[in-house]
């Protein structure tokens, strides 16, 4: 299951009626935005939240992928091509709309650094259908939910897990909670093929410091999770097997590592710290060339230079 979030604006009742979200389809040769062209990335059962004016006030299923069809009968000819792309989707609109700026301690540490939905306040940026990664997923599930059982109380619904998988009564509760046992267990299965990956490529031992306890190692990303492509997040070449220590270290940008794998270390950590956390300088680690994106990666957005 993947999962895209739509930014909709003066058409959103007319495609919510019509069950539908489309993109024009241009001449051969002329470039397709990006965020058009994610359209064709939808797959059957994909969960998708459509955004309107600042707020989350739908939350839909595909039942389709996309499709060439002609232009529905709500848009103008004058400005729409006679063909679209268009994908059939199952709405159920938010009893109470998420405001996204509302949640934005919450929101805003999950916003990829690339292909964002949202600005750093909230608002939502231009453009039609980003990804929604796991972790922002997840979130926006537990959020919608947590205000929707809110929204719901008066008619005394059964809040148990069990009860909402098992009844038909609720078809939007029903949905988010399907999507979050699956992407909850898609995560879980992603992060260990990666740990796997990384401690089958990688000498078994931090590679700052040398520690060899195997449970006190953990592989962690050069791009984080949040920043991801899907291909991207199980690649052993976006790892890096540390002890707890410095897969923080890593993690907060307090240290990286140059083209040549030379130990980098941020000016906010001090001399003592330094040697006690064994930040030897000339520490070299020796990386694959299929790391270098990832390490440009890190040294760019998120290390402290």
């Amino acid at each position: 299951m993947q999962a895209f979030i739509v930014m909709q604006g003066r058409t959103y009742q007319q495609e919510k009626a019509a069950g539908v979200i489309w993109t024009q389809q241009r001449p051969a040769g002329v470039v397709i935005p990006p965020t058009w062209a994610r359209i064709k990335m939808i797959k059957p059962q994909d969960l998708l939240f459509h955004y309107v004016a600042g707020q989350i006030v739908a939350v839909s299923q595909a039942q389709t992928r996309a499709a060439d069809a002609p232009r529905p009968a709500f848009l103008p000819a004058a400005t729409t091509s006679p063909r679209v792309d268009l994908v059939h989707l199952q709405y159920y609109p938010l009893p109470t709309p998420l405001t996204v700026s509302d949640y934005l301690p919450q929101l805003q540490p999950l916003f990829p650094l690339k292909h964002a939905a949202f600005q750093a306040d909230g608002s939502g940026n231009q453009g039609y259908i980003y990804p929604c990664y796991s972790l922002l997923l997840a979130k926006l599930i537990d959020l919608i939910s947590a205000q929707y059982f809110v929204a719901k109380q008066n008619e005394q619904l059964t809040l148990a897990m069990s009860a909402v998988t098992a009844t038909d009564t609720d078809p939007l509760l029903r949905l988010l909670v399907n999507a979050d046992l699956l992407n909850r267990r898609q995560m879980g299965q992603v992060e260990q093929s990666f740990q796997q990956a990384v401690r089958q490529q990688q000498v078994p031992q931090c590679a700052v410091c040398g520690l060899e306890h195997g449970s006190l190692l953990q592989a962690v990303r050069l791009k984080p999770l949040r920043d991801s492509e899907p291909a991207e997040r199980l690649l052993p070449a976006n790892g890096l097997l540390l002890c707890a220590n410095h897969a923080q270290l890593l993690a907060q940008g307090l240290i990286s590592f140059s083209r040549g794998g030379h130990l980098m270390v941020a000016k906010q950590v001090g001399y003592l710290d330094r040697q006690r956390l064994a930040l030897v300088p000339r520490l070299k680690v020796n990386f694959s060339s299929a790391a270098a994106p990832f390490l440009n990666w890190h040294r760019r957005f998120i290390f402290h230079a």
